[in-house]
C-alpha cells in the first residue's frame, strides 16, 4: 500500500475525514500520483480530505493569506494547479468554496514546483 493511502487510511479509521472525503482523495491520487512523485503529493492530499470534511460538517473555514496567493498567481504552474482543481470539483456534488479552492491550487502548485 502506497504511502498516501495509508495516511487517508489513518485519518478515515480516527474518524478525522468522512467516506466522501476519502473517495475523493482516492480519485485525485489516482488521476494525478505517480509512484515516483508521491511525497510530492502528501500535503495537497491531506488538505483535500480535511477541506471536503470540513464543508461536509459545516466547519469554518478560512483563506490562505493574500500575500501568499500573489505569489501562488506568478508561477508558471497556476493554471495546470487551477485546471487540476476544476477536475476534482467535476468530481464533487458542489463546487467548492474559494477559499479551499485557493489553498488546493496552493498545494497543486508547491507539488509542481518541489
Amino acid at each position: 500500500m502506497s504511502a498516501l493511502r495509508e495516511r487517508l487510511d489513518i485519518l478515515f479509521s480516527t474518524n478525522t475525514i468522512t467516506p466522501g472525503a476519502m473517495k475523493l482523495c482516492e480519485a485525485t491520487i489516482e488521476r494525478f500520483v505517480q509512484p515516483d512523485n508521491e511525497k510530492k503529493y502528501k500535503k495537497l492530499v491531506t488538505h483535500l480530505g480535511m477541506a471536503v470534511t470540513r464543508i461536509e460538517r459545516s466547519e469554518e473555514l478560512n483563506a490562505p493569506p493574500e500575500e501568499i496567493m500573489q505569489e501562488i498567481r506568478r508561477s508558471p504552474h497556476f493554471a495546470q494547479a487551477a485546471e487540476n482543481v476544476k477536475w476534482i470539483e467535476s468530481q464533487m456534488d458542489s463546487k467548492l468554496p474559494d477559499e479551499e479552492r485557493q489553498y488546493l491550487i496552493m498545494h497543486f502548485v508547491n507539488a509542481s514546483e518541489i
